[in-house]
């Protein structure tokens, strides 16, 4: 019980933090788009932890920790916002003043196992300052156009320790990347060490 409710407290601390996050992000983008700015790369990483007994050694704990360092460049306005790893989806902003029709659009997940490629159907649109989500087919989330989509053929966004997310427009140029890489590893605590979660 007490190491479900150490699992709980963290991923309350981890969604209080990517909301932050997303909150942050939407005002810089609202001033890049008013300010008729290049939108900026964004970069960050995540530090995240979760304590337990040592079985060999009970006086002791251990942590598992996991670091996960991402980066989203753009070229455009209608770009990659965010990439939720709690709900498995990826989030598509549009910061202009007119409605951008998805029609001939694709989103891609490319790793070392695989590419997938998501080709946005003719019903989706964002609007201005709207959000698009498209989710995995793991996510168990509803197929509700034109702002809620699920990618079929596409088990989990960030299933693996190294992925990339392409978004092209209807000419096939690349307008937005998000590049992550994941690493796990394992750290004795010293007794009355609480860490858990921290934002690097």
């Amino acid at each position: 019980k007490a190491f479900l409710k150490d699992y709980s407290d963290l991923m309350d601390v981890k969604v209080t933090l990517d909301m932050e996050i997303a909150a942050y992000r939407k005002l810089l983008q609202a001033e890049e788009v008013r300010l008729n700015l290049t939108p900026s790369p964004k970069s960050g990483r995540v530090r995240s932890a979760l304590s337990f007994n040592d079985a060999d050694a009970p006086s002791r704990k251990r942590q598992r920790v996991m670091e996960e360092s991402f980066t989203t460049e753009t070229n455009s306005h209608v770009s990659i916002d965010e990439v939720s790893i709690e709900h498995d989806y990826v989030a598509i902003s549009n910061m202009t003043e007119k409605d951008q029709i998805m029609k001939g659009w694709t989103i891609s997940k490319v790793s070392a196992e695989e590419t997938l490629e998501y080709k946005f159907p003719a019903k989706a649109v964002i609007g201005p300052d709207q959000t698009l989500k498209v989710y995995s087919a793991g996510a168990g989330a509803t197929h509700n156009p034109p702002l809620n989509l699920v990618f079929k053929k596409l088990d989990a966004w960030s299933n693996t320790m190294d992925v990339q997310i392409v978004l092209k427009n209807s000419d096939g140029d690349v307008v937005s990347t998000y590049k992550a890489k994941a690493e796990t590893s394992t750290e004795y605590l010293e007794e009355g060490d609480q860490r858990a979660c921290s934002l690097m």
